[in-house]
């Protein structure tokens, strides 16, 4: 078995095929997967985040995995095309597979596709003659993938998939005009279709679980595997005066460096999309810049997607906000930017989880979320919430231990959310504690990744036959 570092890609290549750990798919198929995750991008952002933490993790106790993702179109920002293999180590690498079309195809938009990615696939690995003896599959698509992969095997592998999110859950949640351009009744039909071809499905939520039962009717074993943080790169920290953080956001928002350390900040981190609702948070801090003066809204946008993009920047044009960051926030800004925020909020009405409120969470900063953003309502209000009608004739805002929960779409709501945990500094610092404390080390990857394999059945020994693995 090769355990030893090695450096080149063919070396590293050739550790990966004569290592004795079992082999392990993770099939993440849309969006832009690699390595360094690129906030914002289309159909990019925490599932790909999930994939490579998993896949470290399962690295580190003992298997070799290979992440499978489309390839074959022009990145959006670099104009790199992804192809064939990439190595982080001689345990984990990315294959991209090509089905001949050379451009981006969004994730509602796969189904055709997938017939050629599973042929790749198959021809790929009997190729290289590697074995598969584990499949994790991500999305509706990846299931797919995954199921008709495992159809071509002479005995077919243990296949758990990992959904992020379900197509009734998001028909639910998103306006019915929306159903037919999302294709979320195929999504729906393909989801209950494949559910009888697997082993177990892992839900990241309560409410992907209640939906697998009430919505699909599934009967089979659920799982749970919710996101969790490396609490390597994202923690409570000092962030000094020369750190780049203070540079971006002084690019960005055409302040001094000064007084982008004096703000109050209010971030938020998602892809560029509708349902991340990001102009309800540019709205709502409209409503509140006056009277909080020395605030400044960093929001995540993609100028990538141009159409959206282009709305929220006139929007913040039309409402003049003066304190606005609206950019693509740089991986290795994140961690930092997290450190210097007061309040992160999320308005989003499409989560599987929320892995973007619960890095800030385990970075000390409460959160203010819509009551569609699982992490929050499910483990940052706590057990004892208070509810508040803020003004007459508004919607109860939910008050909890480490964050403040709003019914989505509620401007006023978020404005008075945000500027009661920018106005209180005990508050706001008794809730980050809070936050913190939740999350950590409860949603630690070790934890979590070690109790889902012995769930699912997997052995110590099992993971490199007749050697045991250290941890």
């Amino acid at each position: 078995m090769h355990d030893v570092p090695v450096d080149d890609s063919l070396q590293k290549q050739q550790a990966f095929l004569d290592s004795r750990r079992k082999h392990v798919l993770n099939i993440t198929n849309h969006g832009i997967h690699q390595w360094e995750i690129f906030p914002g991008l289309p159909d990019t952002g925490g599932q790909n985040v999930f994939v490579n933490r998993f896949s470290e993790e399962l690295a580190r106790l003992g298997f070799k995995v290979t992440i499978v993702n489309r390839g074959g179109y022009p990145h959006p920002l670099t104009g790199e095309r992804h192809t064939g293999l990439c190595y982080r180590d001689e345990r984990q690498r990315i294959l991209y597979l090509e089905d001949g079309l050379e451009e981006f195809v969004r994730k509602e938009d796969m189904d055709e596709r997938i017939p050629y990615l599973t042929e790749r696939l198959r021809e790929f690995l009997e190729a290289e003659g590697t074995g598969v003896d584990l499949i994790f599959s991500h999305y509706w698509d990846g299931l797919k993938i995954g199921v008709l992969y495992n159809r071509t095997l002479s005995e077919r592998v243990k296949h758990i998939w990992i959904p992020h999110s379900l197509g009734a859950i998001k028909k639910r949640n998103v306006p019915q005009e929306q159903w037919a351009d999302l294709r979320i009744d195929e999504r729906i039909a393909i989801e209950r279709e494949l559910l009888q071809e697997l082993d177990g499905v892992a839900a990241t939520s309560s409410t992907i679980r209640r939906s697998l039962r009430s919505d699909y009717g599934y009967t089979g074993t659920v799982l749970f595997l919710p996101p969790c943080v490396d609490t390597e790169w994202f923690h409570p920290r000092e962030v000094q005066d020369d750190d780049e953080v203070w540079g971006f956001l002084s690019r960005h928002s055409g302040l001094s460096p000064h007084e982008v350390r004096s703000a109050r900040i209010v971030t938020e981190i998602s892809r560029t999309d509708v349902n991340k609702r990001k102009d309800v948070l540019i709205e709502a801090f409209a409503m509140i810049q006056e009277r909080v003066p020395d605030s400044l809204l960093v929001v995540s946008v993609d100028e990538s997607r141009e159409e959206l993009a282009g709305k929220l920047k006139n929007l913040i044009r039309s409402l003049e906000l003066r304190n606005c960051v609206a950019a693509y926030v740089p991986d290795d800004v994140l961690p930092a930017l997290y450190a210097v925020t007061d309040v992160y909020c999320t308005p989003s009405v499409v989560e599987g989880f929320g892995m973007s409120a619960q890095e800030a969470a385990a970075t000390g900063v409460p959160v203010v979320a819509s009551h569609l953003v699982p992490f929050a309502t499910e483990y940052l209000l706590g057990e004892v919430v208070e509810e508040v009608y803020f003004e007459e004739g508004s919607r109860p805002v939910q008050l909890g231990r480490g964050a403040i929960v709003v019914q989505a779409d509620d401007v006023r709501g978020f404005a008075w959310a945000m500027e009661m945990l920018l106005t209180d500094d005990d508050l706001r610092r008794e809730m980050g504690n809070n936050a913190y404390h939740i999350t950590v080390p409860r949603f630690t990857w070790r934890s979590k990744t070690i109790a889902f394999l012995e769930e699912i059945g997997v052995s110590e020994e099992e993971k490199c036959p007749h050697k045991r693995v250290s941890t």
